[in-house]
């Protein structure tokens, strides 16, 4: 969490650059959307920003959240790999759980799980353009919270009512802490 001290002084020095003071309401309204962060994040974001564009006025909340999350076009590029990684580890015989809820929508919209899994590979690349513009419309939209996507195995082994043979699901994206967790916790 960015500790409030040093985010002040941020701001400030950010601020004198452009001849000005921020006010109290700017320093809780930035404080309010950058306090998940380190104060190493927010600070490297800040200088990134102030390296890499050329503001006329103090750079806006939304223009260095970018620098730290990257642009939606960013964020569409890594979901779209990490759709591709499933893919090579499990295809559409596994079940697979992604940690970021926007691409299983994404994959629902274009067919689901096994359709997208069973595609040829020269068919991937127009996929990959409708996943992309889906994906961002997500991102401003917004989306259920479903993280797993059935496969095959689970689907065919759960309509026989072979339910103790369904096996794990392929855990996409999440955090190596988490990923460690879940792994443990279910056996």
């Amino acid at each position: 969490m960015l500790d409030r001290n040093e985010f002040i002084k941020t701001m400030v020095g950010l601020y004198d650059m452009y001849g000005k003071v921020p006010s109290e309401f700017i320093l809780d309204t930035y404080y309010g959307i950058f306090e998940e962060y380190t104060a190493e994040e927010f600070n490297k974001a800040v200088m990134k920003c102030l390296k890499e564009k050329v503001y006329n006025s103090v750079p806006k909340p939304a223009e260095i959240i970018e620098f730290l999350e990257g642009t939606k076009d960013d964020k569409a590029l890594i979901a779209w790999n990490q759709v591709l990684d499933a893919i090579r580890k499990g295809g559409y015989y596994s079940s697979v759980e992604f940690y970021d809820p926007i691409i299983p929508a994404c994959i629902n919209e274009l067919g689901g799980w096994q359709w997208i899994g069973s595609q040829q590979h020269e068919d991937m690349v127009f996929i990959e353009k409708r996943f992309m513009i889906l994906y961002r419309l997500f991102l401003k939209r917004g989306t259920e919270d479903n993280h797993r996507m059935i496969g095959f195995i689970e689907a065919s082994n759960g309509r026989r009512g072979y339910l103790d043979d369904i096996p794990a699901p392929i855990k996409i994206g999440f955090p190596r802490e988490q990923t460690k967790q879940i792994t443990t916790s279910s056996t």
